[in-house]
């Protein structure tokens, strides 16, 4: 009996849907044996490589400010860059005249979606302000990413070459964003020290992209590329498979290190101390860690304000400052948190959630917890640093800003962003709505308005007029 044409078209095309699952799994196999791409250093040299002191020259000048960048996919690159206009477009008085508060930007964390925006600043500059939505926040970044994923070319290629999801994505962050930049391309002397911070799958901690967290494991970050950074701290788990680090300890001395001696002389009655101690001393093991895995940053920590509190523990115990040209007379901290409370419908029905909204919302909730223990903690750590400078004879006064969706008054538009859905690609609508809110909810701030009165602060570029990006905030 002849086949219909109609079957044996189904049946070739199950066919080939079975070669390509085949193929994936084999691809996936040979992934997981991808070279890593860190290089080995025999030595510690405090005064060489990415590192905090180098930022600005060692001069803080009159205010030192942070800036932390949350995950959340485009979502947080959009927000971000908000803020990061607003504050371009805001003078205020440093230096006995008047210059951008964004030049004063000392540091910038960031974790997952925060971290394009963080560093394409850092290595760009003020040419963010002219390519970066072209190249990155106006691209269908997810979409391209998945179109590439079922083309013939990459399963070839990577049939040879060992080439998985995230070394594609690698690729094209690398080619089409970051133009092939590495560490070593940071300008620290006229902008920001960024740290881009990952998830360690291994050890549960947070593993930051700075030279201090290199040394422990005995590698140069100058040559690390900037692509592959960002990668794994936006590399959610399952969808991309981890980025790999190789631990060289012991090819160097970490006693060579300021931040490993510093330590040495604190008091391990602190938990944070302990903390910090610990984590160093779990890269130093080779022969038990010989290899690093990391994913998205969001997972230890989505606001990137932990790294931050890291930072603030060494500023209160001396470390900072021993390395700085002179005091501080304020601090800034700048929180953007695109955190987003999306509506449910669980309670309208007695019907048995799904799986998936199961897991969903025990996921918001935990990471709702965690990061409210996360601000907490700066919190607390900031009212420690006053207290502190203060007993040192510094009258440093400390400002904190929260740039969210949480002040947001009108319902309507909170609803809005908050249902914005957290991937590598949305509308240039949603793009500019985000761009606005980043702009409004920093200059709506209390904490903010406290700090630009303090500093004869002011607007020295209008505000977009458009009705749409107008955002009431509520304290």
């Amino acid at each position: 009996m002849d086949v219909a044409p109609e079957a044996l078209l189904r049946a070739r095309v199950a066919t080939l849907g079975w070669l390509w699952l085949i193929l994936l799994l084999v691809l996936q196999g040979c992934a997981s044996v991808y070279k890593p791409q860190n290089q080995s250093i025999t030595a510690i040299d405090n005064t060489k490589g990415y590192r905090l002191v180098k930022g600005r020259s060692g001069d803080v000048g009159d205010h030192l400010i942070f800036l932390a960048f949350s995950g959340g996919g485009t979502r947080a690159a959009a927000l971000s860059y908000g803020v990061l206009q607003e504050l371009r477009d805001t003078q205020i008085a440093a230096h006995g005249h008047g210059v951008r508060l964004l030049d004063e930007v000392d540091s910038i964390s960031s974790v997952s979606g925060g971290s394009f925006t963080a560093a394409y600043y850092g290595l760009f500059g003020e040419k963010t302000f002219t390519d970066y939505e072209k190249v990155f926040l106006r691209q269908s970044i997810q979409g391209t990413l998945i179109r590439k994923l079922f083309n013939p070319a990459y399963w070839w290629h990577s049939l040879f070459s060992g080439l998985d999801r995230t070394e594609m994505a690698i690729e094209y962050y690398d080619s089409h964003i970051f133009e092939g930049k590495t560490f070593a391309d940071f300008q620290l002397n006229s902008g920001p020290y960024v740290e881009i911070n990952a998830t360690d799958m291994g050890s549960a901690n947070r593993f930051s992209f700075i030279q201090v967290y290199f040394d422990l494991i005995c590698s140069d970050l100058s040559a690390f590329s900037v692509a592959r950074a960002v990668t794994a701290s936006s590399a959610v788990p399952v969808a991309f498979p981890t980025v790999v680090l190789k631990n060289y300890a012991g090819d160097c001395d970490i006693k060579q290190s300021n931040i490993a001696k510093f330590l040495d002389q604190q008091d391990d009655k602190s938990p944070r101390v302990r903390e910090l101690k610990e984590r160093m001393q779990s890269y130093t093991n080779r022969k038990e860690h010989p290899y690093i895995h990391l994913v998205d940053g969001g997972i230890v920590d989505n606001l990137g304000l932990r790294a931050l509190t890291d930072r603030i523990e060494t500023i209160g115990s001396g470390f900072f400052f021993s390395n700085s040209r002179q005091m501080p007379k304020d601090v800034l901290v700048i929180s953007v948190n695109a955190e987003v409370n999306p509506e449910r419908s669980l309670d309208q029905s007695a019907a048995k959630p799904s799986v998936v909204e199961t897991i969903d919302a025990m996921t918001d909730v935990q990471m709702s917890l965690y990061n409210a223990e996360t601000k907490l903690l700066l919190a607390n750590k900031l009212k420690d640093l006053e207290n502190t400078m203060r007993k040192r004879g510094h009258d440093v006064r400390v400002h904190s800003a929260e740039v969210s969706f949480k002040s947001i008054q009108t319902k309507t538009l909170k609803s809005y962003f908050n249902n914005l859905p957290t991937s590598l690609e949305l509308s240039d609508h949603d793009v500019d709505m985000l761009i606005g809110a980043g702009r409004d909810l920093l200059r709506k701030d209390p904490g903010y308005q406290e700090f630009l009165e303090a500093n004869a602060g002011t607007r020295v570029t209008a505000v977009p007029s458009a009705p749409s990006r107008a955002v009431t905030v509520s304290h």
